[in-house]
């Protein structure tokens, strides 16, 4: 997430600011000077709230990580009071500032860092950092600072002047992960972590600095593929108010969803069993938070084709490394949504009361897919949607929404997941067993 800037440096705080480092190494008698200067890309968390608010309403019951009640550990933002550190042979750090980040766990990180697919561009990342406590400032699960470091060889010779240099300029990365102490696990930051990686090697090979310089981004192949008019995506960072509300629209994030997409690795694609109200009504709970799960959303922007449904993306990412994109091991085929009203009445304490529920039944032409039914707001939508339900393999390929009762020993239970309301988009994604994602056609239906 995801998490970008294209435009001129504000004053004051900033969602998207820019970051100076200034590091002086000796080489032969000269002074190499490094500067980097670049823009943080962001992951943002917030834009799932409606989904964590939903969770809350819809599961009597809902999942607390107790880690959380605890004060939490928050250390400073420098290097030099880094608590674990790992050297990676390409020539970046890997550092943690988290007491669960040890060495153990950040040679970890550095292999599933290397399980989503890469090329020279990995070594231009400078550092990857793990810190403990939750970015609250800008809400954000991970970020990204892209730049250039200039490497200036002052030369001591009598015949040139005392000044006189040679620059090099250098693509350089910074990926920050947060919320340490409590996501202990790979699988808890693969997603995050795969993103920010996303905006490192888009910016490498597709975005090159020339052309963010002159916010040209809409003029770039990847914008005539992913078909930025049509679509209505930005390439040009103008306001941070509106980047952070409305992301989703940007080139560079859309960028960086495809490549988790792509080329990510399989701890991104774990798999959340969501479940519906009707399975909550007879005493099932949600295990987790599965907000922002690629099974219900492989990308955040919903209201755009999937990559892999793009004709001719996969193949432009992994040119770049050259590779041959991994083939799918079905083609995309068509899924259908249909949805019936039903009401039953139930005598309860304080006398009968009809209950108002929906079934959503779909088609399963692929073999072994796993199914996720979600659904958005086309008219207020500002990236992720609400998770309904998964469907594993043999399961029936239906969902409830609405407010179910059911009648079990003499007492009426009921709950109500609040979905059916106003206007909404419904669609199922087909998780493949190789991790391709293809989504339905939408449903659009309008609860009056």
């Amino acid at each position: 997430m995801h998490r970008a800037d294209v435009k001129k440096q504000k004053s004051g705080k900033s969602f998207i600011v820019l970051s100076i480092t200034i590091g002086i190494a000796l080489l032969l008698g000269g002074v190499l000077a490094f500067t980097h200067y670049g823009r943080e890309l962001e992951l943002f968390e917030n834009s799932k709230a409606d989904t964590n608010a939903f969770f809350a309403n819809r599961i009597s019951d809902p999942f607390v990580n107790s880690a959380a009640d605890d004060s939490p550990y928050i250390p400073a933002y420098g290097r030099d009071d880094a608590l674990y550190y790992f050297e990676a042979p390409e020539g970046f750090s890997i550092i943690s500032h988290s007491r669960e980040w040890n060495e153990d766990m950040l040679s970890l990180l550095y292999d599933e860092l290397k399980q989503n697919a890469h090329g020279e561009e990995i070594e231009k990342l400078s550092e990857i950092v793990v810190y403990g406590h939750d970015n609250n400032e800008m809400n954000a699960l991970a970020t990204y600072s892209p730049g250039i470091t200039s490497a200036s060889f002052f030369i001591n010779f009598p015949a040139f002047p005392s000044d006189f240099s040679i620059d090099f300029p250098k693509f350089a990365g910074i990926i920050n992960i947060y919320g340490g102490d409590t996501k202990t696990t790979i699988e808890s930051i693969a997603s995050s972590l795969s993103h920010e990686y996303g905006h490192h090697f888009t910016f490498y090979y597709m975005f090159d600095y020339e052309m963010r310089e002159q916010n040209r981004l809409t003029e770039s192949t990847y914008a005539e593929l992913r078909e930025t008019r049509r679509f209505n995506l930005i390439g040009r960072v103008e306001e941070d108010a509106d980047y952070f509300m409305n992301r989703f629209r940007y080139l560079i994030e859309i960028a960086a969803e495809d490549y988790v997409q792509l080329m990510g690795s399989p701890a991104t694609r774990n798999v959340v069993d969501f479940i519906d109200v009707k399975q909550i009504a007879e005493g099932a709970q949600q295990a987790r938070d599965g907000s922002g799960a690629r099974n219900a959303f492989p990308q955040e922007n919903m209201m755009i084709p999937l990559a892999a449904e793009v004709s001719g993306l996969a193949e432009y990412f992994y040119g770049y490394i050259g590779e041959q994109p991994r083939v799918p091991v079905e083609e995309r085929q068509d899924i259908t949504l249909d949805i019936n009203r039903h009401s039953v009445q139930h005598n309860l304490a304080d006398g009968p009361k009809t209950f108002v529920y929906y079934t959503l039944t779909w088609n399963t032409p692929y073999q072994n897919a796993i199914y996720t039914i979600s659904c958005y707001d086309p008219y207020d939508y500002t990236g992720w949607g609400l998770p309904i339900k998964t469907v594993r393999p043999g399961g029936a390929a239906s969902a409830v929404i609405g407010e179910y009762a059911v009648a079990r020993g003499g007492r009426v239970y009921f709950a109500n997941d609040n979905v059916a309301q106003g206007f909404k988009a419904f669609y199922v994604v087909a998780q493949l067993p190789d991790g391709t994602y293809y989504v339905s056609d939408k449903l659009e239906y309008n609860f009056r």
